[in-house]
């Protein structure tokens, strides 16, 4: 059997790479720190809410065409840029990577920025994800978790449920009050679906999104004709609009998207008098719908990541006689579905190829992660070199030696010359632990 063959890598070329390493890592390094920078700017401007653009990290995925996990280090950092000035800092400099920096901003008080980011260089992100993720950081530094409001008892444990419902301004409102025992089976079954919608892709679904899903599973499993159609809900259309049953009329894009996917069931009438109703048919039959959710896979919309539970969408609105088939239909998960139908952008082209849509945001400009423009040469980067990016050292972590010091005193802060003897404890580095201890001012 011969012997597998042997490459031989020569100092020269191994440091090479190395070099090339480091300069690429640091580059890299003060970009994500410009990206945190400019996420920041979005945030306190609320740049973000484009047409169709659920959340912040949802504009990170469509605009910097970063994965979700990236992207939410991204915000991560970016909430805590002012707490954690060091991190921004190094990774600005080019000495540390935004995976390490992002361990940093999930586990590490404020008060323990310092120390934490001259680890965090030395160290991998597993192990600062194993080591500061269990560290136990003085409890007076943590930060403050909001906590809950108490929930008063409405009433006795004895009491039946109570439920009210009302429609206000076009909006229904639902109020419900029951014993804690039966309150948890509701909950339960709230977070079920809800999750079950997390699961289909609905990254972020909320409790009131696991309500509408209770209610949707519950009328699909009504058996029976007869008995569906007695809990179907009606929208009343002519050629001015449409309206629900004891409720005001409907605006005309509510109108359009409740009639790309639904089921029509005509109603003659006989000088404004009802005389006969018709066979009830889908807007989308079953078969071409099959073809549609087949084809796309899930919602059409960039970065939307949600499989399950989409809705057929008319690319020519059906009421303004949009076709119904293959080529003119894409599928939409409801929340995209409604901003479309709301204005918030529009869609043009052909749904046969997976770039063939091109999604408009409402000031015209479309919806994809941005190309550079000009020269690819970077403004202000890191000089190409080993000197910024040194990178963890591969050597084991011992958490148990681990102990991290709390950030020393802002000099701003410190008392002046004729301050008054015995003023509070203030912080003073000691050599011999290379920990800042508490020490009295004498």
């Amino acid at each position: 059997m011969s012997q597998p063959a042997i490459v031989i890598a020569r100092k020269v070329d191994v440091d090479d790479v190395h070099h090339r390493v480091a300069a690429i890592c640091a580059r890299l390094a003060a970009d994500h720190a410009a990206l945190v920078e400019l996420t920041r700017d979005v945030l306190d401007g609320e740049l973000w809410a484009e047409g169709g653009i659920r959340s912040p990290k949802h504009w990170l995925v469509v605009r910097a065409g970063l994965s979700p996990a990236h992207a939410a280090d991204v915000l991560a950092l970016a909430r805590r840029a002012q707490e954690l000035p060091e991190a921004l800092d190094a990774m600005g400099e080019g000495r540390l990577g935004l995976d390490q920096a992002a361990v940093i901003a999930r586990h590490v008080p404020a008060a323990y920025s310092r120390q934490a980011t001259e680890l965090a260089e030395l160290a991998t992100v597993p192990q600062l994800r194993r080591s500061l993720s269990r560290y136990a950081f003085d409890e007076g530094a943590q930060p403050e978790a909001p906590e809950e409001p108490g929930t008063p008892a409405l009433s006795p444990q004895t009491e039946r449920a109570r439920l009210s419902m009302s429609t206000v301004d076009g909006r229904f409102h639902l109020s419900y009050s029951a014993p804690a025992s039966v309150a948890a089976l509701v909950e339960a079954a709230l977070r079920e679906a809800k999750d079950a919608l997390f699961q289909a892709g609905t990254k972020e679904a909320s409790l009131a999104d696991g309500l509408a899903e209770v209610a949707r599973r519950s009328l699909a499993q009504v058996d029976g004709t007869a008995r569906a159609s007695r809990f179907r809900i009606y929208v009343h259309l002519d050629t001015d609009g449409g309206w629900i049953r004891r409720g005001g009329r409907l605006p005309s894009a509510m109108t359009d998207a409740l009639t790309c996917d639904g089921i029509l069931q005509p109603v003659w009438e006989t000088n404004g008098t009802p005389v006969n109703v018709g066979r009830a048919q889908r807007v989308v039959p079953d078969r071409t719908r099959r073809l549609v959710e087949s084809r796309d896979q899930g919602c059409r919309y960039p970065g939307c990541t949600v499989t399950g539970h989409v809705e057929a969408h008319h690319l020519v609105h059906w009421r303004n006689g949009g076709r119904t088939d293959l080529d003119h239909l894409i599928s939409l998960c409801p929340f995209h579905h409604d901003r479309h139908h709301e204005g918030e952008f529009s869609i043009s082209g052909s749904p046969a190829t997976p770039g063939g849509l091109t999604f408009w945001a409402r000031g015209g400009w479309p919806l994809q992660p941005l190309a550079p423009r000009g020269s690819p040469a970077r403004v202000g980067a890191p000089p190409a070199g080993p000197a910024c990016w040194t990178g963890p050292t591969g050597e084991r972590l011992q958490t148990r030696h681990l102990c991290l010091a709390v950030n020393p005193p802002d000099p701003s802060d410190a008392p002046s010359a004729d301050s008054d003897v015995g003023q509070p404890a203030t912080n003073s580095r000691s050599p011999e632990s290379n920990r800042w201890t508490s020490v009295s001012s004498v």
